[in-house]
């Protein structure tokens, strides 16, 4: 019989629990000692920990169940709450430069060995955190959220550390202005990513790891599918993604199993769950003219410049 694993639930709180009150005794030794990189540190693990518990509160609420003005539920809530988190982490990088900007000519004295200590102790219990996370990172996705929060952190650790070392060997205080705008660096590029993914769902952009063309060519394999019109991959949520397409079949009659077959492809192949197909035959298309329309026209000339519609060659005879 194979032991019970720990509920992800539970790592992510003692996860939560060590940071956040690490994070305040770093904030207390960064004031006592005098050093940004610590106050740095301390804030950057702040942050981390508050977008967590963001997308945790968002991840709540969109299991809400659907009602009759929200058909597809909460499930951008997770999305939503993403510039909260993207402002905070703005906000703290915005301090830290601006502290480290105002010490650069004159750089207070710092207590070294206060900042080492610290700095390991503060790297252990990120180590600690890391190890609670992993097992639960590949079937979770707070739980991969928070190891990579936890992982940025202990670079911040690393940073500290050294900062206080080369204090203590060298009496160079510069040096933690240097960590403290390393820490801030850490924190912007991951400010920008979350808002650029962010942004992208809100304007139903398809997820980057799906490729339409390959999801054209499969679907041309399938037996009955002539073409597809008005083909759109979207995202409500990170892993929320739905697709929508009209299909072009030769006859209505027996066109279920075609539907089916296509449907399968997409969840088999390409992870798409949740679709609406559209069946149509080559008249009722013309009839329609749903590629005419000016936003379907734009996507499918970017898409095919050459003017192939993803239809599949008729043999004559």
């Amino acid at each position: 019989m194979h032991g019970h694993r720990p509920d992800p639930g539970r790592a992510l709180a003692v996860a939560l629990a060590l940071t956040l009150g690490f994070a305040a005794v770093e904030a207390a030794v960064g004031v006592a000692t005098g050093s940004l990189a610590l106050l740095s540190d301390a804030g950057h693990m702040l942050v981390d920990s508050a977008g967590l518990l963001l997308a945790l509160a968002a991840t709540a609420v969109a299991r809400l169940p659907a009602d009759s003005r929200r058909s597809y539920g909460y499930a951008r809530a997770e999305v939503l709450v993403v510039p909260v988190h993207v402002l905070l982490m703005l906000g703290i990088a915005g301090y830290i430069v601006y502290e480290a900007v105002r010490r650069i000519g004159e750089p207070p004295e710092v207590l070294a060995w206060p900042v080492v200590l610290v700095g390991l102790v503060g790297l252990v219990i990120n180590l600690v955190a890391i190890r609670l996370l992993v097992e639960h990172s590949e079937r979770n996705l707070n739980a991969r959220s928070a190891l990579l929060e936890v992982a940025a952190d202990a670079l911040g650790s690393v940073g500290v550390i050294l900062s206080g070392a080369v204090i203590a060997a060298t009496s160079w205080t510069a040096i933690d202005v240097i960590a403290s705008l390393g820490i801030a660096a850490l924190i912007l590029p991951r400010a920008g990513s979350l808002l650029r993914q962010a942004v992208e769902i809100l304007l139903e952009g398809a997820p980057g790891h799906l490729s339409l063309r390959e999801i054209e060519d499969d679907a041309r394999l399938v037996p009955g599918v002539l073409a597809l019109h008005d083909l759109h991959v979207w995202s409500l949520a990170p892993h929320f993604v739905a697709l929508s397409a009209h299909v072009e079949v030769a006859t209505m009659e027996g066109c279920d199993r075609v539907i089916a077959d296509l449907a399968e492809v997409l969840r088999r192949r390409h992870g798409i769950a949740h679709v609406t197909l559209q069946p149509e035959t080559r008249a009722l298309h013309e009839a329609v003219e749903c590629c005419a329309l000016p936003d379907a026209e734009g996507v499918l000339t970017r898409l095919h410049p050459e003017g192939a519609v993803l239809r599949v060659p008729r043999k004559e005879g």
